[in-house]
């Protein structure tokens, strides 16, 4: 890639220029010495690597999670990231250059050391291939899933250049899906076998890998293996699901603290966002104590899911922002997709609204686990309504904020992102077992995740209360609910080919070409590849 041109080891001065005490910020501690068989500048350029995940963090996210229907954005704004959250591609965003650049940056400083040390010369040498091996599956696989279609659409589709050495001259055109697949299983195999240390979770890992390996199958739909992987993880006894008590606190926890995580990239106190996080993921999200922007709120469709339970502690997750806790709302969407609402008063179960002089009650509706579904008669018919307290709104929209990626060790948007977790392991493994049909297997794992999100008994599957959903409809929805805001939903989504129904109040449905749902087989579910690369890179192709 031309781009890399003279431009990897520029970066890696950058980071060495830019460089804390490794004890504060153990990811940008490298030397500007070239690669030459030295364990420490391998072990150097590794730590380098990981420190450019960070950076690379934020573009991944944006690109993954903004277009899902977890997410509603509260107005306009002139950042790129508004053409991937709303479906309308530009071949020159800032946002995916990025993610691009950043992406082939990992790889190649993953390449150089790969290249340089022999396997099986020391154990501190193998150990250093089994992470940079790690390091350029993750990158090859995320990129794959933002260029490629779909691996279950096929695998002659085309996917991304495969990158496997530190040559800046070496430009790769791109391979197929399938042939990006193949490469990804050969490394994270590869991996698996050379791992001699044990290091915490913000370090690649065994576990780290066979996580991924469990994902990579599933997404295949080699089931069979995507289980055999997930029970390596589980079985291995090295995490343990964190108490429902304190899921809520789960972004809040230093990754190394935290049982659940496998892999994180980790985001350091004070050193890495000394202005508490103006400019950061969790900024957009939420506005607290005075920093954020607070814009990016959790989606209709997502709060009905996470408050069917009072109980269930994800909605911990979600923050309506209260302007008066003495005035009640009933807040609906009408069918302009538009949020309404009235101001309501509870006596007993009912909760009753003046119109015309007139006291009329809301309409409920028993559930079967306790308490009441209400609904609004309008004139287009009855409307769901949620209770809340009058809200702040911005724009029409009441802001829900969200606070899954802020707040860790009580700074206001520190977060460290994480890229493989227990809970998601077992929703590998529930997926899988529920396409081979093994749906007793597949009800289990999800009752796990539900129990420990704090939904009571009566709130758990069984094959005879599925309520016209299929096994496979509950362990996406579970999916849904336990990995919000963790850059997952897109991928499900599409690669189950189903679509993305964002008909609900967002942004995305504002101007001449509102989006309100997306098939997997349009075009839009695929990032167009940067359109700088397009003029240098000869035979580079751009997507339809």
């Amino acid at each position: 890639m031309k781009y890399l041109k003279n431009t990897y080891w520029i970066g890696i001065m950058v980071m060495v220029l830019s460089a804390c005490n490794i004890d504060r910020n153990p990811y940008d501690s490298i030397t500007s010495d070239e690669l030459a068989n030295s364990e420490t500048s391998a072990e150097s350029v590794t730590l380098g690597t990981y420190s450019r995940m960070k950076t690379w963090s934020t573009d991944w996210h944006r690109l993954f999670e903004y277009p899902s229907d977890n997410v509603a954005l509260s107005g306009m704004t002139t950042n790129p990231f508004f053409f991937s959250y709303n479906y309308q591609r530009v071949p020159n965003g800032s946002t995916v250059a990025g993610f691009w650049k950043n992406s082939y940056y990992i790889i190649v400083g993953a390449n150089k050391v790969i290249e340089a040390l022999a396997e099986g010369a020391s154990d501190k040498d193998d150990q250093l291939l089994a992470e940079n091996y790690y390091i350029r599956s993750l990158m090859h696989f995320q990129l794959v899933n933002l260029f490629g279609r779909p691996y279950m659409q096929g695998r002659d589709n085309a996917g991304v250049p495969l990158k496997l050495d530190g040559d800046h001259l070496d430009h790769p055109v791109r391979s197929t899906v399938g042939e990006v697949y193949d490469q990804i299983l050969a490394d994270l195999l590869k991996s698996e076998t050379l791992f001699t240390e044990e290091k915490t979770n913000i370090y690649a890992s065994k576990e780290a890998v066979w996580a991924l390996l469990s994902r990579v199958y599933l997404y295949q739909g080699n089931n069979e293996k995507a289980i055999e992987y997930a029970n390596k993880v589980i079985d291995s006894g090295k995490f343990s699901l964190i108490p429902t008590d304190k899921l809520a606190d789960y972004s809040k926890m230093v990754p190394e603290n935290n049982s659940e995580t496998i892999f994180a990239i980790k985001f350091v106190k004070d050193a890495d966002y000394s202005n508490n996080g103006w400019y950061t993921i969790g900024s957009l999200y939420a506005n607290i104590q005075g920093a954020g922007w607070g814009e990016m709120y959790a989606s209709r469709p997502y709060l009905e899911l996470v408050r069917e339970y009072p109980t269930d502690q994800r909605y911990q997750f979600i923050r309506p922002v209260v302007l008066d806790e003495e005035v009640t709302w009933a807040l609906y969407v009408d069918n302009a997709n538009k949020y309404k609402w009235k101001e309501v008063i509870k006596t007993g179960d009912d909760y009753v609204y003046e119109e015309n002089g007139e006291q009329i009650a809301l309409d409920k509706t028993a559930k079967g686990q306790g308490g009441f579904d209400y609904f609004i008669q309008t004139e287009e018919g009855a409307k769901r309504v949620l209770i809340d307290n009058k809200l702040d709104v911005r724009n029409g929209y009441p802001k829900y904020f969200v606070l899954k990626c802020s707040g860790q060790e009580e700074q206001t948007h520190l977060w460290s992102p994480v890229i493989s977790r227990l809970a998601e392991v077992y929703l590998n493994r529930a997926e899988a077992n529920a396409k081979l049909g093994n749906t007793g297997l597949a009800l289990q794992d999800v009752n796990l995740i539900r129990e420990r999100a704090g939904i009571p008994e009566s709130g758990l599957y069984t094959t005879d209360n599925l309520g016209g959903k299929t096994v496979l409809d509950v362990v996406l929805e579970e999916r849904q609910l336990e990995l919000a805001y963790e850059g997952h939903r897109k991928i499900d989504v599409f690669r189950n080919n189903r679509t993305m129904d964002r008909g609900y109040p967002g942004t995305h449905l504002a101007g001449n070409s509102p989006v309100s749902s997306v098939s997997p087989n349009d075009n839009a579910i695929i990032e167009y590849l940067p359109e700088a690369q397009l003029l240098v890179h000869d035979g580079l192709t751009q997507n339809p």
